[in-house]
């Protein structure tokens, strides 16, 4: 019976350490793989966001993996999610968890000159500003748009220039206008624009991208936009008035095999700390939620649909039927411990029983004894009695009352005996008291 209940009480261990270690794994950060291409905007961003997840302590961790090609590192397996932008080449796969910010096309003239549509760019010179890495991106967005105004790229002498070389470039007359693809709210776009206004103290020209929304009918990853009037600051402001033009979204992006409780989560910490992200990195108060359609160029991810939806579950709306179940098992399995705990502890209780009226009936037979070879013999049997007891485990986790009622009994039983032998040797009788000896094991 001992055994039976050992082997309870160590599968209720068991399972109170398996429900200890499934808590502490599913607690534990999970770490994700993030890649990010070259650029700084971006990499602060997620760097900032990556400090924010690991000082709140949430559940996902982010783990920064700068590539070349982040589409490339996601469809391999090599990260989990990836910041790419809607005009790369997604695998089909590939699905939207937020949207960090848009990057807008801006054409820039500076002050003073004629150029007032896309067609005037034939024959000139245009310098193409990036911030770091390749322009590849730039340079084919800026020819899609040219594409759509009927200028060959080859009409146009593209020059790559730096953000720092804008004011030489005009000085030295290298460029007749600027192109740059970039967020409205990053340092990039407004110190361009600032250094072209300051180049000859004219209020720039903005030159409209007016078939955007044409563009976007044959290139749906390039969205029709507004410049609006003073975005960048200025007075007059600059620009005068409302600007069309293109723009192309940046996202945090996952294959379609990400968990959607996953993929509901990240999305919620980055809106969830937008605000702490922002103080590091104030890119992401652009940040916006993906579109749910399904005919969006890149979709949202189930889990960030059901996020955005709040159709998502929580963890007990998920395992609430698990802890129900493991909780009714539990406590089965606890009501039968301790039934059988209840039995264990009759048995026992039955056995001080049977020993105390054992050593009761030698208390009587004893003072009714008529030979002093009777009470050697009842001696020899409250012996036994003892040595039986001392022997038996199970008594020993007899309860208080039973023990001291054996032990009443016992002390009762050998007295008697001493009693009864005083009584015969009074009337002359041979009273002999033999060596008690404990039989063998």
């Amino acid at each position: 019976m001992r055994k039976a209940l050992f082997a309870i009480i160590a599968a209720l261990l068991v399972s109170v350490g398996g429900a200890a270690a499934a808590l502490y794994f599913y607690t534990r950060p999970t770490v994700l793989r993030v890649a990010v291409p070259q650029g700084a905007e971006d990499f602060r961003l997620l760097s900032a966001a990556a400090h924010v997840f690991a000082r709140q302590r949430e559940q996902f961790r982010l783990h920064l993996v700068p590539v070349q090609d982040a589409a490339a590192a996601l469809d391999s397996g090599t990260t989990e999610l990836a910041v790419v932008h809607a005009d790369d080449a997604l695998s089909p796969a590939t699905q939207a968890l937020v949207i960090l910010h848009r990057d807008t096309a801006l054409l820039v003239a500076p002050g003073g000159s004629r150029l007032k549509k896309v067609a005037d760019l034939r024959g000139k010179r245009v310098g193409l500003i990036v911030e770091a890495g390749a322009p590849e991106r730039s340079a084919r967005i800026f020819e899609r748009i040219l594409a759509q105004s009927d200028v060959p790229m080859k009409a146009v002498k593209l020059t790559t220039v730096s953000p720092a070389e804008i004011r030489m470039a005009l000085k030295d007359k290298r460029v007749d206008a600027f192109f740059t693809v970039a967020p409205m709210q990053s340092a990039v776009a407004h110190d361009a624009v600032a250094a072209i206004a300051a180049a000859n103290l004219k209020a720039p020209v903005f030159i409209p991208i007016s078939e955007a929304k044409a563009i976007a009918n044959h290139t749906p990853a390039l969205e029709p936009t507004e410049v609006m009037q003073g975005a960048f600051g200025g007075d007059p402001p600059r620009p005068a008035e409302n600007i069309e033009s293109s723009s192309v979204s940046v996202l945090l992006a996952a294959r379609r095999e990400l968990p959607n409780d996953w993929a509901g989560e990240v999305t919620r910490l980055f809106f969830a700390g937008r605000a702490a992200i922002a103080v590091a990195a104030p890119l992401a108060n652009a940040m916006e939620a993906p579109s749910t359609e399904k005919s969006a160029v890149v979709p949202a991810h189930a889990g960030t649909a059901e996020f955005l939806k709040d159709e998502s579950e929580s963890f007990f709306d998920k395992y609430g039927d698990f802890f129900y179940i493991g909780a009714m098992l539990l406590s089965l399995v606890g009501s039968g411990a301790a039934a059988l705990a209840s039995r264990f502890n009759t048995s026992v209780h039955r056995h001080t029983e049977q020993l105390a009226e054992q050593l009761l009936e030698i208390l009587q037979a004893a003072r009714n004894a008529a030979t002093v070879a009777e009470l050697d013999e009842y001696e020899r049997t409250v012996d036994d009695v003892l040595a039986h007891a001392l022997a038996d485990r199970s008594l020993r986790s007899a309860e208080a009352p039973g023990l001291h009622v054996v032990s009443l009994a016992l002390d009762q039983a050998r007295r008697a005996i001493r009693e009864r032998r005083r009584v015969l040797a009074k009337e002359g009788k041979v009273v002999s008291f033999p060596a008690h000896q404990l039989p063998r094991a």
